[in-house]
């Protein structure tokens, strides 16, 4: 059914000859680049929290230590249309579509990076991680959630405060389907969950094993994409992250601590990407899927060879990214 196009509301628009989404978000434009006074310390500055720790805080007040904000260049509305729109056959897209952006302020502390942070003080950030996916869960339009984090310029950050970036979507992106596609296949074909026998082979044959701890293992992937790409994957299979036990959250608060701590002392001030990659909401039970979390360093800049063939070009051996990492004392 053919609709006219909006030049201001947002957009998703799917690309039929390379089969992914595209989002179209005007509003995005108006957004500072370099804020003059930071919203990470000033809370008049962002809407209304709807998640604060510890419990019980007056989350526009003073006292949080985490707090979690509507993005306010959000490129969704929580009442979003999800008008679809089919101009010609192949030219699909989704007006106005129904999601939320929102931000986490992981720490009060303008200036308090994850290596000079203890684990106890890590916590919260992944307990709110949960809380706030649980919230998206319960939305009936919601179909895909993720958690991701930009620290640095080269990495996509725009504000200096650290933060991590919550995007709620009404539909599974393709590439993520295709993502899923592969491990169920492999499931049925061998019975293994594609990802535990990554992980496992990895820790037996430790050559890119950076650190293991009871709940985790730390390692650079054999075909990583970009140099000193890390990887903290639970040693429990699960699909989803909030899954997590009390335990399990302290260990990934101190594996992803240590991670970073060890990339900071390999490159320091290194900008770089966090994802945590867990399962969409009606894949939560999966047994082919198990979450992780990937870092991914901003050392070398994506260009035409990259964009062009999606054929990413690394110039640090994995085994010896590894090693260099592994080699470093965490205290």
């Amino acid at each position: 059914m053919a609709t006219m196009i909006s030049s201001t509301l947002c957009e998703m628009r799917f690309d039929p000859i390379n089969e992914r989404a595209v989002l179209i978000a005007p509003a995005r434009a108006k957004r500072p680049l370099a804020p003059e006074d930071c919203p990470g310390c000033i809370s008049a500055l962002t809407p209304p929290a709807v998640y604060a720790h510890p419990p019980g805080v007056d989350p526009d007040g003073e006292k949080w230590d985490v707090r979690v904000v509507p993005n306010k260049f959000s490129c969704f509305s929580d009442l979003g249309g999800n008008r679809r729109c089919e101009l010609s056959p192949g030219f699909k897209s989704i007006q106005d579509p129904a999601g939320r952006s929102e931000v986490v302020f992981e720490t009060k502390k303008h200036d308090h990076p994850v290596y000079a942070r203890t684990s106890e003080e890590i916590v919260p950030l992944f307990q709110a991680l949960v809380s706030r996916y649980e919230s998206a869960q319960s939305d009936p339009c919601a179909k895909y959630w993720i958690a991701f984090k930009n620290l640095g310029k080269p990495a996509g950050c725009s504000l200096e405060h650290e933060h991590w970036q919550l995007y709620t979507l009404p539909f599974i992106p393709p590439s993520i389907q295709e993502r899923y596609a592969r491990a169920a296949q492999h499931f049925e074909r061998t019975g293994q969950n594609l990802y535990c026998s990554v992980f496992d082979r990895e820790a037996r044959l430790g050559e890119r094993v950076v650190a293991q701890s009871e709940h985790f293992l730390t390692f650079v992937p054999w075909a990583s994409a970009m140099p000193y790409e890390t990887w903290i994957c639970p040693r429990r299979a699960a699909a989803d992250f909030s899954a997590m036990t009390d335990d399990e959250m302290l260990d990934l608060a101190t594996s992803f601590r240590d991670a970073v701590s060890r990339l900071n002392s390999v490159h320091p001030d290194l900008p770089f990407n966090v994802l945590l990659h867990t399962a969409a909401f009606e894949h939560a039970l999966a047994p082919w899927f198990t979450w992780h979390l990937s870092i991914l360093p901003r050392i070398t800049t994506i260009a035409g060879i990259e964009l062009g063939t999606d054929l990413m070009i690394n110039p640090v051996n994995p085994e010896a990214a590894a090693s260099e990492l592994r080699s470093i004392p965490i205290q």
